[in-house]
Order: C-alpha cells, then structure tokens, then sequence
C-alpha cells in the first residue's frame, strides 16, 4: 500500500464520513497508530508465511461487524468511563509518536557522513518550518493587521509555509547542497486487481483473523470515541448534540468496504479534527486575571460541506502528484513537530510534567500540584508516564505492536479499580476529571 491507495482511502472514506457521520467536524485520515499496528500485522504475516492482503482484509471485515455490533449495542457510551488520565495517555503517545517520526528522519541524514552539510540544512529547515507553521496559526493572537488578514494567516498559514520553504530550497545555492524530497509512486495498488482476493484463504484462516481484528477494534474504539469527544466538547460550543453510536457505525461500515478494497484503514484524526473545529469557528481573545490572554470560541459553523471538501481535495490531489514531489522531506518533518506539539496543547499529564520541574513558590494557586501536594503529583504523574513508556514499547516493537491496543483499554481500568486503592478520592478529583 502507498501514497496513492492512502490518498484515495482517504479522500473516499472521508466524503462518505462526512455525508453520513453524526457529527461532520470530526475528519478521518490514516494515524500512526494504525500504521503500527498494519506493519505489526504485515510482519506476523510474513514470519508465518501467510499471505497479507487476504488476512489484512478480513481482519478488517471482523473489526468492521464487531464496530457495528457495539455501535447498534450504544457501546459508545461507556467511552465516558474514560477520564483525563486516558485522554492525556493516549494524546500523549500522539504527540510522541508525531515528533519521533520527524526526528527519525532527521537523525537519518547525520548518518551519511559523505554529506554533513545537507544534514545540518535538513536540520534547519525542519525547525524553521516548525518555527514559521506555529507562528502563521497563532496570528489571530497578534495585535498586527485586520481581522480577516489575521484569520487568513491562521488558517492557510502551514500551507502558505510549505509552498514558500519549498520555494526557496529550490534555489541553486541551497539545492546544491542536497536536500531529500518526497518520492511519490505513480502507480496504483501495485498492479493487482482492485479487490482483494479474501477467498484464496482457508474458512480456517478467516475465522482466526478474528483474534487479530479484537485488537483493532479496541484502538478504532478508543480512538474515534477519544477524538470525537474532544470534538464535542462544551468549551467548543456546538450547537448539534452528540452521536457516538451513529459516528461509531458510518466508521465501522467504511472499514468494511476499505478492507474489501484492500486499501488503508481509516481512523478519527486528532489534530485534524481540531484544527477543522478551530478553522471553522468564531474565536475571540479574553484576559485572565492573572494578566494572561485566552482564546474562547465563541461560536462553530457546523457543517458538512466543508469536511466532505476537504477530503474531495485530498483525492484530487492523486492529479498533482507530479507537485508534491517538490516538497522536501525536512519540511514535512517540520509539520510533523508542529503536529505533535499541536496534541501536547491542554494535556494536564504533559502540563503537570512541567510544573513539577518549576519552582513550587512560583506556581499558580490553581496548580494541581498545590492541591495535592509534590509527592502525590508526582506519583500520580509517574504512573501516566509509565503507562506511556508501555503503550511506546509495545508499539515501537513488530512482535508486540499488535497487543499495545489493549493496554490502550487497560487504562480505563486502572483508573477505574487500581488508583482508587494508591491515591485518595480528593486527590483523584483534583488530577483527574471526567470528560464531558
């Protein structure tokens, strides 16, 4: 599977998402976390000389009936079983996994000791990207310009970097050094037919899927549900009340068809779906009492055209391929830094690591820290991190990435059953707090 058959997944799933879905504002796309946990299924696979594409396909069309089973069920409601400890865990291990995949590229290039220099200009134009792409989306905080040219540079700012720093890479003096681009295939699913051949397996072989498809069921559950309810949260003013059940069901039925195709996986996306929500909201700037300026939306254009436009782009764009072959490497990773310090935004456990670091005379008299003393903090936080370094484990390894969804679940329950028995309920109530 490459960058064509991701692109058309994509685009499709995310027009039928948003024609069908219950809420329209959360935007679908491949995740890294799925992305692991395919290459995990590619290399159990692979070990155990089985063909992938069959196996991939009816894993998926297991997760696709159990999706809709648990939507018809109104499963979706126990996701208010998972508070902010879940939440900030799981975003957490987002934002990891977004600026390890841009460091990796970037450390890559030091190894070519032939070209030291390309390296260190990788290097910079990755922070400079991740520099100009954090600035443009925070324009409508400046006191520069008018409104509609502030809102303009917050909204097309990251794509307005991209085009400029691909722009100027191309000048001979910096070409010249050598810069690694984007390579683009022009050749869709590889030459094999267009549906995947799910009956050149065993009736064996099909039900055994099944196991791998609990799993993958788990992460698109947690996942779309997490995604979903940040999307609806109060503090975004919609107007439409929730439906977890019918996005859970329109997610299900897309898997389904994607796996009959034998094309990607598609999933609630995070930061897309916020940085949707924030585009298409009416935003406005209020002082604290502390001095400090917050941004409060004050109102979201709900629709569904504009995410069913998005993704009609994103398959459109399969016709430009030939462009984005000029964008370099080093700039997506400064997108990719951007991203994951985008999902770190309002995470307490990520926010508390922080404080615990600072110099406890100096912090607000709102800090949890304060409420609940150092020593609880820190233990409260330590738990997070370790479960953080488990779920990271696990995924970053191929014999074990097909588990780290359960441990995704085993977090409701820890914090259902086990903290319960280490830390006091004023302590909980303070550090941890039911999503609405």
């Amino acid at each position: 599977m490459g960058v064509i058959e991701y692109l058309i997944a994509t685009g499709v799933s995310g027009m039928i998402y948003a024609t069908l879905a219950g809420q329209p504002m959360t935007l679908i796309g491949p995740t890294g976390l799925t992305l692991a946990f395919m290459s995990a299924l590619y290399g159990l696979t692979s070990s155990l000389s089985l063909p992938f594409l069959p196996i991939y396909s009816w894993c998926g069309i297991w997760t696709s009936c159990f999706m809709s089973l648990l939507a018809i069920t109104g499963a979706s409601s126990l996701i208010e079983l998972a508070t902010q400890f879940t939440d900030d865990v799981f975003n957490a291990l987002l934002a990891v996994n977004f600026i390890y995949e841009a460091s990796r590229s970037l450390i890559q290039n030091f190894q070519n000791v032939s070209n030291k220099s390309g390296a260190f200009l990788a290097l910079n134009i990755a922070l400079i990207t991740y520099s100009l792409t954090g600035t443009s989306s925070q324009a409508k905080q400046t006191k520069y310009f008018n409104k509609d040219v502030r809102e303009l540079l917050s909204n097309s700012g990251p794509v307005a970097v991209i085009f400029l720093m691909s722009l100027l890479i191309r000048l001979p003096a910096i070409l010249n050094i050598g810069v690694e681009f984007l390579t683009v295939p022009n050749q869709i699913m590889s030459g094999r037919s267009l549906f995947s051949p799910i009956f050149s397996v065993s009736h064996r072989i099909k039900l055994i899927s099944a196991i791998p498809a609990l799993l993958l069921t788990s992460l698109f559950f947690l996942d779309q549900n997490i995604t979903t309810r940040v999307v609806n949260n109060p503090k975004n003013g919609m107007v439409k009340p929730p439906a977890y059940h019918q996005d859970l069901l329109v997610l299900g039925l897309i898997t389904g068809i994607l796996s009959i195709f034998g094309l990607p996986w598609q999933c609630a996306a995070t930061v897309q779906s916020l940085n949707h929500v924030r585009v298409m909201s009416m935003i406005e700037s209020k002082q604290e009492s502390d001095g400090s300026n917050v941004e409060v939306i004050e109102s979201v254009c709900e629709n569904r055209l504009s995410g069913f436009t998005i993704h009609a782009m994103v398959l459109a764009s399969i016709a430009s391929l030939s462009i984005l072959k000029f964008i370099p490497m080093p700039v997506v990773s400064g997108i990719f830094l951007f991203l994951g310090r985008k999902v770190m935004t309002g995470n307490d456990f990520l926010g508390r690591i922080k404080e615990l670091c600072m110099d406890q005379t100096l912090l607000k008299p709102t800090s949890t820290i304060k409420q609940v003393g150092y020593k609880t903090a820190f233990s409260y936080t330590l738990v997070q991190a370790l479960m953080l370094a488990l779920l990271w484990t696990l995924k970053s390894f191929q014999k074990t990435a097909l588990f780290f969804p359960s441990v995704i679940g085993l977090l409701v329950l820890m914090r259902l059953f086990l903290l319960p028995k280490i830390f006091s309920q004023e302590a909980l109530d303070a550090l941890d707090t039911p999503v609405a």
